[in-house]
């Protein structure tokens, strides 16, 4: 299951139900963009739900390949928000 896993490259997904924000604020840069290396634990984006906010942290190390989840986008438990490379 490994390779398989490897082939389709690794993801960072939404650990609640939530509005996914790129940034901290609309007039703010994003918090990561495609080709950023990011470090274990620093902040990739936010969720909110029920006007709690939570930040998602990145797992690992990783470079941002893909951002998959569109701004003000309702996302579900275990959407993909991130496709990631680890580094």
């Amino acid at each position: 299951a490994a390779p398989a896993a490897q082939e389709e490259g690794e993801a960072i997904t939404a650990p609640l139900v939530g509005t996914f924000y790129a940034a901290s604020a609309p007039d703010k840069a994003p918090f990561v963009a495609v080709g950023d290396k990011v470090k274990a634990g620093q902040t990739v984006c936010l969720l909110e739900a029920m006007k709690m906010i939570s930040e998602v942290p990145a797992p690992f190390d990783c470079v941002i390949e893909e951002v998959v989840a569109e701004n003000g986008q309702l996302a579900a438990f275990g959407d993909v928000l991130f496709r990631v490379r680890r580094v």
